[in-house]
């Protein structure tokens, strides 16, 4: 995600407000116990509340991602519980800092031992909805309700939906940009100079058409004609898994939903479209003809002397500063043409979020540090959390900007410190850095806001029934469409293209990719019952 996805981000959060506890919750605190949240949930707020103040003292353990103990995470830690007082009253946290490549066996060690965590992150490195399934975190719905409130307030309702398992809520999404990745092809801005092709008539058929549509390829095929007429085609045009990149909706590869129905992407009238228009431009000298021996096939991306054209998705972020960024990287100008005009939310399981383990002795205490770093009320303790102390980790340059000492982008294990943002909390707090875009977070908030919700959100593939055949396919999928550094049938450069592309559709066929379509057709239509 890594963004990610996503690979990625940014994030944080701020503040400071009396938080009340049942008196119920008070002697489970007193107790240390871990009491299911349901025991105390009976009694009314004027019957039960009480200041935090009256809390026995509680120690939270909180396993955060990111990159691993630095060299002042002692000191931000003493900071951050020093501040923590003024919100939530006897309570300190006691920060466990988990590398990345360490995190997934970390975790399997701590379950296995039923290591007492209050706080914990989840997502892309674990299988999240096996986790739950296993009885690994515990139910949120009720501690939201009761020490929630600021999240569900300034949290949107499909964001939390994300992290449902068989509609229950076990985690709380860090929320940031959520919204698909739009395609978008990228030529050097000389050759609109010169004429070759007019970005704003190919983004209006694209958007009419699609990317993937005879319209669209005449479009493209038409700027390179001039390209070639005019000696300048340099090493040509450079194919991608175009229409896998249009992922909306993704439950497993290849599988997506569109308009309801579970598809295999390659078993598509696009994907045939795909595949005979590159063998086309293979044919006519637009791509390169010894394609298939280069072990990496976009390696004249981006390059003075390379690819005059290639496809690239983009997050939320606006085309001219991504424009800007890329020929920045590029060391020359070059122009995005965007593919796709709507924004789509449609990911099933987001990739990072924050959890109470089964193991937590104080699930009440947990979700009320969770309620601030997930709302503008612990905005401070986030971003001290996150960026670390002002004049020693960074320095500001405006209200909402900083300047981070010792890297830029997010922090690495070597930085005196300088956490992960899109980890621990909620982004829409966060201080924005010179890393990012000006105004980055009001982009992606109101790109959030006006993007088509997918109705399949809280849906989690099960894959069980289907491993077998899903392992089948893939070995198929590798042989016959290879990978997106080696694409086979869509490098365009096979002369038995149309043979080979049967064969592909017949092998998955024999390996189960029917039965597939089946098991997923009949989980997602049992889903959209829940939703009426």
């Amino acid at each position: 995600m890594k963004a990610l996805k996503k690979p990625f981000l940014t994030a944080l959060v701020l503040g400071m407000a009396l938080v009340f506890v049942l008196s119920a919750c008070s002697k489970n605190d007193n107790a240390n116990s871990g009491s299911s949240p349901s025991a105390s949930a009976g009694k009314s707020s004027t019957e039960s509340a009480k200041p935090v103040e009256s809390a026995k003292p509680v120690t939270l353990k909180f396993r955060m991602l990111g990159p691993g103990k630095q060299a002042d995470s002692q000191v931000v830690s003493d900071e951050f519980n020093k501040r923590l007082q003024a919100v939530l009253p006897n309570t300190t946290v006691e920060f466990e800092y988990v590398r990345d490549s360490e995190y997934a066996d970390k975790w399997k060690l701590a379950a296995a031992a039923s290591e007492p965590i209050d706080i914990a992150w989840t997502g892309y490195l674990l299988d999240y909805p096996t986790e739950v399934n296993k009885g690994s975190y515990v139910e949120m719905d009720k501690l939201l309700e009761q020490y929630g409130q600021d999240i569900k307030k300034e949290i949107p309702s499909w964001v939390l939906d994300r992290a449902r398992v068989n509609g229950k809520l076990y985690a709380i999404p860090n929320y940031q940009q959520a919204v698909d990745n739009r395609v978008t092809m990228r030529v050097p801005t000389e050759f609109i100079n010169k004429g070759y092709i007019d970005p704003a008539a190919a983004q209006a058929t694209f958007y009419k058409y699609g990317p993937v549509s005879k319209e669209s390829f005449a479009v493209i095929e038409g700027y390179l004609e001039k390209l070639k007429a005019n000696n300048e085609l340099r090493k040509g045009f450079t194919p991608n898994v175009l229409v896998a990149m249009m992922n909306h909706n993704m439950l497993t590869a290849p599988f997506m939903v569109q308009d309801g129905k579970v598809i295999n992407w390659y078993d598509t009238e696009k994907e045939k479209l795909l595949i005979q228009t590159m063998s086309n431009w293979f044919a006519k000298g637009y791509i390169r003809k010894d394609m298939l021996s280069l072990q990496n096939q976009r390696q004249d991306e981006g390059k003075p002397d390379g690819s005059v054209a290639w496809f690239h998705t983009i997050g939320g972020a606006s085309l001219e500063e991504e424009s800007k960024k890329e020929s920045t990287n590029r060391g020359f100008p070059v122009t995005l043409i965007p593919m796709e005009e709507k924004f789509v939310i449609s990911n099933l399981s987001d990739l990072t979020n924050l959890a109470i383990p089964r193991t937590s002795k104080n699930p009440e205490r947990a979700m009320q540090l969770l309620n601030l770093l997930n709302s503008s009320k612990g905005k401070e303790l986030y971003n001290l959390l996150v960026w670390g102390i002002e004049g020693k980790h960074y320095k500001k340059t405006s209200e909402n900007r900083i300047e981070t000492i010792g890297y830029t982008g997010q922090g690495t294990t070597d930085s005196p410190y300088g956490q992960w943002s899109w980890a621990v909390g909620n982004t829409a707090n966060s201080f924005e850095t010179q890393s990012s875009p000006e105004n980055f977070i009001k982009i992606w908030t109101g790109v959030n806001a006006g993007a088509t919700v997918s109705p399949l959100l809280g849906y989690k593939p099960n894959l069980d029934p289907i491993k077998t055949e899903l392992a089948q396919i893939l070995s198929v999928v590798k042989e016959y469409a290879g990978s997106t550094a080696q694409l086979v049938l869509e490098s365009g450069a096979l002369p038995d293209y149309q043979k080979k592309y049967d064969e592909f559709i017949d092998k998955m066929k024999k390996a189960g990719s029917d039965k597939v379509i089946a098991e997923l057709q009949k989980q997602i239509d049992e889903f959209m019952k829940t939703k009426k």
